[in-house]
């Protein structure tokens, strides 16, 4: 009995899923030159060495459509039986012998179509293994929206018709009708449903109780209270050997009487050229003014 490969649906689909990468082996000459054959392209710079050093080129270069298949392939994969629309791809960089191809996809739209047709657009690209954009592209698919539409069209009936307000009513129900998964849990594969742990009440500490006072008994003499302790008396910190006869030299220093500044002199007075300086004699009176 064949294995019948799983269907892709509609419902399923999210705008932003990736799909799983493709490695590719390193390109060799070989490749190049199978996929030269098989497209019937023998271009001189794919298969002639000498041709493309004298062109330039290091050596050989791989066909652009090569990384496309990669592309193609990753995408005829996921897409497991959908109905492909369109392919297109640009060629950014060359592919040379050696380099490990890698192919990568992202779902970037989905549509609800008239006539209860429903595509999605999904963008790929491909790296080298220094991570070098080599080409890009996108793709256009149609699906089926569900098991149920797929069985009404294989039958000849029309195609089931949902609308974007429907689907988010349905998304909202499932929301609704599924349980809010405890944190830290992991939800079981196969739909097995988990082992339900016993509930266990919490534990809960102890109220906090003061303990009563002690109340002596009747007639009992009461307690002296205890004298109120007295302070420590403060202990001087010890001074320094010098530190007495430095203060010593202090208190002395300030009986003394401050030193007497010495007397000011005059400055000696200067005589103007050519007049001589008055004398004094000794014992002559100046004569007095006549009136």
């Amino acid at each position: 009995m064949a294995l019948v490969a799983r269907q892709l649906y509609f419902e399923a689909v999210k705008v932003g899923d990736e799909l799983p990468p493709i490695v590719k082996p390193p390109v060799d000459r070989i490749q190049i030159a199978r996929y030269a054959g098989a497209a019937d392209d023998y271009g001189p710079l794919h298969v002639d060495e000498p041709f493309a050093r004298n062109a330039g080129f290091p050596s050989v270069l791989a066909p652009g459509m090569l990384a496309m298949g990669f592309l193609g392939e990753l995408a005829v994969d996921w897409l497991r039986g959908a109905r492909l629309r369109k392919f297109a791809a640009r060629f950014v960089k060359i592919i040379w012998p050696g380099d490990v191809i890698t192919a990568r996809a992202r779902v970037s739209d989905r549509r609800f179509e008239e006539g209860g047709r429903y595509a999605i657009d999904i963008e790929t690209w491909a790296e080298n293994q220094r991570g070098e954009l080599v080409v890009r592209g996108t793709v256009t698919a149609q699906l089926y929206y569900s098991a149920e539409d797929e069985a009404r069209q294989r039958a000849g009936q029309p195609p089931l018709l949902v609308t974007p307000r429907e689907e988010e009513e349905r998304l909202a129900r499932l929301s609704r009708s599924s349980p809010p998964a405890r944190p830290g849990t992991v939800p079981p594969r196969g739909g097995a449903p988990a082992p339900q742990r016993a509930a266990t009440a919490p534990v809960r500490p102890a109220p906090f109780t003061r303990s009563p006072p002690t109340v002596p008994p009747r007639g009992a003499p009461p307690k002296p209270a205890a004298p109120p302790a007295k302070p420590a008396p403060l202990k001087a910190s010890p001074r320094p050997a010098g530190a007495a006869a430095t203060g010593a030299v202090a208190r002395a220093s300030a009986k003394r009487p401050a030193p007497k500044a010495p007397p000011r002199k005059a400055p000696p007075r200067t005589v103007a050229a050519g007049k001589a300086p008055a004398r004094k004699v000794a014992g002559r009176k100046k004569p007095a003014k006549r009136r």
